[in-house]
């Protein structure tokens, strides 16, 4: 007569699975990588998990990332009621995968953003503490949150603008210059306005 453990050997497996995982330690950051899961995988995909569970700041911007982030794609026009939606989901741009309820781009060059750092001082909102404003008009969109919280249920009104962005700035040790981090607000002249 056979045993239970000869007759049916997965759930004993299963079982010796379980005891596994539930006394295996859990993952734990090593320097700067998490355990072997990390090597695994891509390393694109290891940074944006980090970033997205981490409960510190966020990396320094760089360049490339203001460029991406920021800088409205060249090639597109700047047209559309869906292009906040598209340009958002696009550029993978969310707050811990929930909607902000604004986002500006701006379509001008970097170099033309980033004299901005060097502008005007004014008065921020949205809690930042020292903010400039750009003294040359530019070209952009205001992305303002109609519904939704999280990623996948964002809606945007696209609202293209002409007037003065206002940026929070940062200095950056590699390059030895200050550094667009965020606009906060393309502010229109008076002028310009509308009634």
């Amino acid at each position: 007569m056979k045993s239970l453990v000869t007759k049916y050997p997965w759930p004993l497996t299963l079982l010796l699975l379980l005891l596994l995982l539930l006394l295996s330690p859990p993952l734990t950051l090593q320097g700067e990588k998490w355990d072997y899961w990390d090597y695994e995988m891509m390393p694109v995909l290891g940074d944006y998990l980090r970033e997205l569970h981490s409960t510190g700041p966020t990396k320094p911007p760089t360049k490339e990332r203001i460029i991406e982030k920021i800088i409205a794609d060249p090639e597109r026009p700047l047209v559309g009621d869906d292009y906040c939606d598209t340009e958002l989901v696009f550029k993978n741009i969310h707050n811990k995968l929930l909607c902000y309820s604004e986002y500006y781009f701006v379509a001008e060059t970097y170099q033309d953003l980033q004299k901005a750092c060097y502008g005007k001082q004014v008065k921020c909102k949205k809690g930042a503490s020292f903010c400039r404003r750009s003294t040359e008009l530019m070209k952009g969109v205001k992305c303002a949150l109609v519904s939704g919280e999280g990623i996948s249920e964002c809606s945007y009104e696209s609202v293209f603008l002409t007037g003065y962005p206002v940026v929070t700035c940062q200095w950056d040790d590699e390059t030895q210059e200050f550094i667009p981090n965020r606009v906060l607000d393309i502010l229109i002249p008076r002028s310009r306005k509308v009634p």
